[in-house]
């Protein structure tokens, strides 16, 4: 079974362990919430391809779409974006899940309304047994990103541009990345060895509409 290209980062390699810890342990609710861009759907992902979790890949749906869909539930219901669902529908698939035979366990993954919608139905909250969150990483957490995509040969990021780059990004991976590689696109046109401070300032400036 093939698993998802994307590295997991230290964050997000214990928000899937934890995860999968809850799965294992049998039929219930795990809810991994956070904001955008930390890696939410990447951990699902990576949890849809463990044979560790189930023996056959798993699919990967929003709530809407689990609903419906007329066809037996798999043993582990992996939905995404749960925040844009309503409370309603969340109690709706949690039903359809435990009326399977054998229940399914549930993973719910969404930003932080998701927990509002938790605990607005106390037959949901009473059925989580895992939560998970996944905040922005550190500093150090964005070196190793930006280090994982360095390219062989080309220009590195001196110590200041690694801040830069955690400091517009908030520590959020996604956003990490994002700015890291529109850096390295541009890497060429610089004079100099390294890619700065300057040159990431430079970079969100010329490239971000929102930083202009």
């Amino acid at each position: 079974m093939s698993t998802p290209g994307t590295r997991l980062t230290e964050l997000q390699g214990a928000a899937l362990a934890k995860v999968a810890c809850g799965i294992e342990a049998g039929a219930g609710v795990a809810v991994l919430c956070g904001p955008a861009g930390v890696g939410k759907t990447t951990v699902l992902e990576h949890l849809a391809s463990d044979p560790r979790v189930a023996p056959d890949e798993l699919p990967i749906r929003d709530v809407a779409a689990w609903l419906a869909d007329t066809n037996d539930l798999p043993p582990i219901v992996l939905a995404d974006d749960a925040h844009l669902a309503s409370d309603h529908d969340l109690a709706q698939l949690l039903a359809r899940a435990k009326s399977r035979r054998p229940a399914a366990a549930v993973v719910l993954a969404g930003q932080g309304r998701l927990l509002t919608l938790v605990s607005r139905d106390r037959r949901i909250e009473q059925a989580v047994r895992i939560r998970a969150a996944l905040l922005p990483g550190s500093l150090a957490h964005t070196s190793a990103l930006v280090a994982a995509i360095e390219p062989a040969g080309g220009p590195g990021f001196d110590e200041a541009a690694l801040v830069a780059i955690h400091e517009i990004a908030g520590g959020v991976p996604g956003d990490v990345v994002r700015l890291a590689e529109l850096a390295g696109l541009v890497a060429p046109e610089l004079a100099h060895g390294l890619i700065t401070a300057d040159d990431i300032e430079a970079v969100h400036r010329r490239l971000t509409p929102q930083a202009a």
